[in-house]
């Protein structure tokens, strides 16, 4: 029964979110630390948000090819970066990759994109938090109405 398994429950779920957005955390500021990291090597930053992005331009030739034929492309040539994040750094499951390409002034697209890898929360998101709460709230107002109208007596009579 999920009911008496601690890992399955959703305050537990919440805290290994925390957990390993802390460790992702630790790990890009002991790798911004390394001036012989991967991180440092391949020109990585990361926001205060702890976003990991970099901008790559890509070439003429390139340029001319299909949308999605490039996009392939780019993903191709970032093969070994997302190793490094996912397998050397530990972060397979908690990454995810955008791209977005840069436009100048008159709205044309540049040959520049913005890389950007985010950390996502598995169990920590805006509904399941409010779905949390929601149960919680349900079940202390349900307390707090049988010690109000005197009913406990009778539930644990019929106990």
């Amino acid at each position: 029964m999920k009911l008496f398994k601690p890992s399955t429950w959703q305050i537990t779920r919440f805290k290994r979110d925390i957990a390993n957005y802390q460790d992702w955390a630790r790990v890009l500021k002991r790798e911004k630390a390394d001036k012989n990291s991967k991180f440092n090597k391949w020109k990585l930053q990361y926001n205060k948000f702890y976003n990991v992005y970099f901008t790559h331009t890509v070439e003429e030739t390139e340029a001319q090819l299909p949308e999605r034929i490039m996009q392939s492309r780019l993903i191709e040539s970032f093969g070994p970066l997302h190793r490094y994040l996912d397998e050397e750094l530990g972060f397979a499951e908690c990454l995810v990759p955008e791209m977005n390409q840069f436009y100048d002034d008159d709205g044309n697209p540049t040959l520049t994109y913005l890389v950007v890898y985010r950390f996502a929360f598995n169990a920590l998101g805006f509904w399941p938090v409010i779905w949390f709460l929601l149960k919680w709230a349900v079940v202390i107002t349900g307390i707090v109405l049988t010690f109000k109208f005197g009913m406990w007596g009778w539930l644990t009579a019929l106990i």
